[in-house]
């Protein structure tokens, strides 16, 4: 389970928001008569802080205040929980179905007839071929995603920013209609968010049910391998069974596709995508026309980061300059000697043609001191969120979060390893106390770091005793 922190306006103040499995929604629809009461457990369910900052600034409201500040919370748990599809599943509980299905919200129904409804809806969903999973860019999705996709990526809101003003074109339907609704190219040094602005964004605008389209290039590096991406020809083996990346926008029109570590793969893969870039649909081995002009093409490369990395790593200069590979760095490259590497070596590795076909190249920025803080934050809320679930609180000093940083994040390797630390050194040792010494709900955790190593400490909750008078 993730958390996500949003400002909303109408309460003055950050709201974090649980994204919940899109199953658990049907423990609501089964537990609760009415859509009342659906509203309210929605609320008690996504809203992390609701009983401490939306609480205290609903209190300081009026009442009608108060009422247009839930009303935006509850929209915000909607739109902001991608996989927490609240009216994609109440459509199911209480829309037309095989049977009958309530037209009243308001109204009370039984936990068996809910049930029922949500069982033959489900059903018909599968057996209708004519009924699409795909999901829109809404309007209303689009103006929350700016303020969305910053409070989840770190550090690099300039990214951000060239992402929505490019996706504000296809909003406004001022782009061309015969083109993807975007084609970005992120470049940068590994673990600066990349391949996670990609996926953050596909989860915000199309939802987790579904799936986006990867395409790993390490497995296109070689020229005959790029018909894997639309299928073989006529008279090869597989010919009737289609494409990699045809047979996957063909099902799921509304998407992400990303194409990750585009250095990799053999440069005949491109002619394949110019056409893509350029007309929105290309033919698969099959003679379908596939489209692509609902599609974002996020591409993601590391072209120009061993220059700027071999200037971070070396001692010395001219003949006695030499290159420590182990050498771990907290030094930021600035950002112009950073864009004018990335710049010139895609400027060699790609064609002016597939250049000129791109909406936006995106130059991630490296992560600062600043930036380390939050993200170590963030892994720590990771664990605090895991452990709640089984009723077990954490608690830690600044000592730890240092820690995370130094073990787990450099300037070259970027963030990418502070999530193995958090599972390596501090999970492991947490769950071992939990199987061995079977800790009941109400424990707390108390860590800290001392003398280069991490320390665990727990209290179980104290048991109350009831005292009888005798008289």
């Amino acid at each position: 389970m993730n958390i996500y922190q949003i400002f909303i306006p109408e309460l003055g103040t950050n709201v974090k928001f649980k994204v919940l499995p899109v199953s658990d929604i049907e423990d609501f629809l089964t537990k609760n008569k009415s859509a009342k009461d659906i509203r309210k457990k929605i609320l008690q369910y996504v809203i992390f802080n609701l009983n401490t900052d939306v609480a205290s600034a609903l209190a300081s409201m009026s009442r009608e205040g108060a009422e247009r500040a839930l009303e935006a919370v509850y929209s915000g748990a909607i739109m902001l929980n991608p996989s927490f599809d609240v009216e994609y599943w109440l459509n199911i509980a209480y829309s037309t179905s095989p049977a009958k299905m309530p037209d009243n919200l308001d109204k009370d129904y039984s936990i068996d007839q809910i049930k029922r409804f949500l069982k033959q809806a489900q059903t018909k969903t599968k057996n209708d071929k004519t009924i699409s999973k795909s999901k829109k860019m809404t309007r209303q999705k689009f103006l929350g995603l700016e303020t969305y996709l910053k409070s989840n990526i770190i550090g690099q809101d300039e990214a951000v920013e060239e992402i929505v003003s490019a996706l504000a074109r296809s909003q406004a339907e001022m782009n061309d209609a015969d083109r993807p609704l975007g084609v970005f190219l992120f470049a940068g040094s590994s673990g600066v968010g990349k391949t996670h602005l990609a996926n953050t964004l596909h989860k915000y605008l199309f939802g987790e049910e579904v799936p986006m389209v990867r395409i790993d290039c390490g497995e296109y590096q070689h020229k005959h391998e790029n018909q894997k991406l639309l299928g073989s020809p006529p008279g090869y083996v597989g010919h009737d069974e289609g494409g990699q990346l045809s047979n996957q926008v063909k099902k799921n029109p509304y998407t992400v596709v990303l194409i990750d570590e585009v250095e990799k793969a053999h440069n005949d893969i491109w002619n394949t995508f110019l056409r893509i870039f350029d007309d929105g649909i290309v033919t698969d081995s099959r003679g379908d026309v596939v489209s692509f002009r609902n599609t974002i093409i996020i591409m993601t490369t590391n072209l120009g980061n061993d220059k700027t990395v071999d200037h971070l790593i070396s001692t010395g200069a001219g003949f006695n300059r030499n290159v420590v590979f182990n050498r771990k760095t907290k030094e930021i490259p600035p950002r112009s000697v950073v864009e004018k590497n990335t710049h010139e070596a895609i400027n060699k590795y790609f064609r002016p043609e597939f250049i000129n076909r791109l909406d936006k190249t995106v130059v991630f920025n490296h992560l600062t001191e600043q930036n380390c803080q939050v993200i170590a934050q963030m892994e720590m809320s990771v664990i605090a969120d895991k452990l709640s679930r089984k009723g077990i609180s954490i608690t830690y000093t600044d000592n730890v979060i240092q820690a995370l940083i130094d073990k787990g994040i450099d300037t070259i390797k970027g963030a990418r390893g502070i999530s193995q630390i958090r599972r390596d050194v501090i999970e492991t040792p947490i769950a071992k106390s939990i199987v061995n010494s079977s800790l009941p709900k109400g424990t707390i955790f108390y860590i800290d770091y001392i003398n280069d190593d991490f320390v665990f400490n727990f209290q179980k909750p104290i048991k109350k005793r009831e005292i009888k008078n005798d008289k």
